[in-house]
């Protein structure tokens, strides 16, 4: 028996898996249900590296391999992934017993293994009867197939719904950035759109091709849901930093205070009540358009009588109001080991590269520098 690079990378991947698994649910720091089923997610996927392992490196043969070791669990890894994805952005949405029904596939492979390994210990089955088992097998895999581009759709569909929904919501609560999410969603449908090509060579039994072009699939979903589990948790930290200062910030009258020019116009004291009283700047999808939709002024006009009677554009004064934010935030001791990511957020910025080139703008040193420089 001879083991390539790539079975020992396999290998390797399995025991990382196992390791950060159990990371996710023992860490009281990242205690929740969407990390249940980050860890779930990883978990299962790293034994099913594991079982690939066993039968492409030739520990176990096929029908050793079926009849021992075989747990079916290609059917629950983009469940798992829906329901992260489902109460990471919503973690108060109740549990529905509805989400419970997405494990109904895997439940019916799960039995049909079971069925398989009672028949073959009591010798009910031989070694002709996996055949059957192989097309039942065969005919599951493509509704996995089928069923997990669903799935991802449907993931997608939840980050876009929180993406609209986001920018008309109460500035009480923080608001995550969700690109990340956005992309391991495209990388997985990329690959559920590549899965038949090996799931083609193994109908017509053509096992060695098969195998071939399977390695690009392990090895891309082994990538994708291993960084998954890196960035959800570096996330999940984010977000409840974010939702710490933002407990502060609604408690405490944070004084703003921004050099504007004296104006007498209505228009503009409701601007910048909208913006300043009401804390909007911290909304990071505020827009010109969306400010004059909520105060009934055109769009032009309200440009026009910013840059007039307050002598700074729209995006300058908004985000010169985030940076006074963001240094209040950076001077707290109480935050002093929060992320520059989860400060930047909660003052109104939508990325960290933004909040830093805004910071360097109005004051001269990065984020980071300032910090220092408080200290």
């Amino acid at each position: 028996m001879q083991i390539s690079f790539l079975q020992i990378l396999m290998l390797l991947g399995a025991f990382q898996g196992f390791i950060f698994s159990g990371f996710a649910f023992f860490s009281n720091k990242f205690k929740s249900r969407s990390n249940l089923f980050l860890g779930l997610l990883i978990l299962t996927f790293s034994y099913n590296i594991l079982q690939n392992f066993l039968i492409i490196s030739g520990i176990l043969n096929q029908f050793n391999y079926f009849e021992t070791f075989h747990i079916p669990l290609s059917s629950v890894f983009l469940v798992l992934f829906y329901l992260y994805v489902l109460y990471f952005l919503h973690p108060n949405l109740k549990n529905r017993k509805s989400h419970f029904l997405l494990f109904v596939p895997f439940l019916i492979a799960l039995l049909e293994s079971i069925l398989e390994k009672i028949g073959f210990a009591t010798k009910l089955f031989d070694q002709r009867d996996i055949i059957y088992f192989n097309y039942f097998r065969i005919g599951f895999e493509i509704f996995n197939v089928i069923f997990s581009l669903i799935l991802i759709l449907a993931s997608f569909r939840l980050i876009q719904n929180y993406e609209r929904n986001r920018i008309v919501k109460s500035n009480k609560h923080p608001k995550m950035v969700v690109r990340w999410l956005k992309t391991i969603s495209f990388i997985l449908l990329v690959l559920c759109l590549y899965w038949p090509i090996p799931l083609y060579f193994e109908i017509n039994h053509d096992l060695e091709t098969s195998e071939l072009y399977f390695y690009p699939l392990w090895l891309g979903l082994a990538v994708t849901i291993y960084t998954l589990g890196h960035i959800g948790l570096y996330q999940y930290g984010v977000v409840q930093e974010q939702k710490s200062i933002r407990n502060y910030s609604n408690n405490q009258t944070i004084a703003i205070h921004v050099e504007v020019e004296n104006s007498k116009n209505e228009n503009v004291e409701a601007f910048e009540n909208y913006i300043k009283i009401e804390k909007n700047y911290q909304n990071p999808d505020l827009s010109l358009e969306l400010v004059a939709d909520e105060l009934g002024i055109n769009k032009s006009y309200l440009s026009r009588i910013i840059n007039n009677e307050i002598g700074k554009s729209f995006t300058d004064y908004v985000n010169e109001m985030r940076v006074e934010e963001a240094k209040i935030y950076l001077a707290n001791p109480d935050f002093k080991n929060y992320t520059l990511l989860a400060i930047g957020l909660e003052a109104g910025f939508n990325s960290k590269s933004v909040f830093n080139a805004a910071f360097k703008k109005f004051t001269g040193m990065t984020p980071s520098e300032y910090r220092n420089s408080i200290k």
